[in-house]
């Protein structure tokens, strides 16, 4: 699992990083080559997971880097990701895994149908801000997450999670 996690950090900064280069080359709006189109801002589907997300802004949506879920790009949410999860972690186990990265304003939020889990530490390339988020939807079990650069991005991902419904 913390290899796993650790793997998301570094594929998600790489993708974040890409995405920028190539939505700086193309035309204004257009998603890059070989990338799913952008979804319009409000309820998106997920076409992997087969839920419904609010999320701010244009994102594009691709299959998830790791795992069997979808990966959502936009300015508002930065890189997350969402995907079903075979074995779920509690959220004890989830605060033992932070302990890992020395979090800082570690917060834990019971939600009616599973857990948030926030925190941000300070790593040689500036802040992190992870959000990890674990919802049962319709008998199944569903992991919202991301870590990212942008504090403003980390919490429109958290709020992004909690609309999680069955589409």
């Amino acid at each position: 699992m913390i290899r796993a996690s650790l793997l998301f950090v570094a594929l998600t900064l790489v993708v974040t990083g890409c995405s920028k280069k190539e939505e700086g080359g193309g035309a204004a709006g257009k998603p890059a080559a070989g990338k799913a189109a952008a979804a319009p801002a409000g309820p998106t589907k997920l076409p992997v997971v087969g839920l419904v997300i609010e999320v701010p802004g244009q994102v594009t949506i691709d299959k998830a880097i790791i795992g069997t879920g979808d990966m959502l790009m936009g300015e508002g949410v930065g890189a997350m990701q969402v995907e079903i999860v075979e074995t779920p972690q509690t959220l004890d186990e989830a605060k033992s895994d932070a302990e890992m990265f020395s979090p800082k304003n570690l917060n834990a939020e019971t939600l009616p149908d599973g857990w948030a889990l926030t925190f941000e530490n300070k790593g040689s390339m500036g802040a992190n801000y992870f959000v990890d988020v674990r919802r049962e939807i319709d008998g199944k079990v569903y992991k919202c997450h991301t870590t990212g650069a942008v504090k403003a991005q980390a919490d429109a991902v958290l709020a992004a999670c909690k609309t999680l419904k069955k589409g």
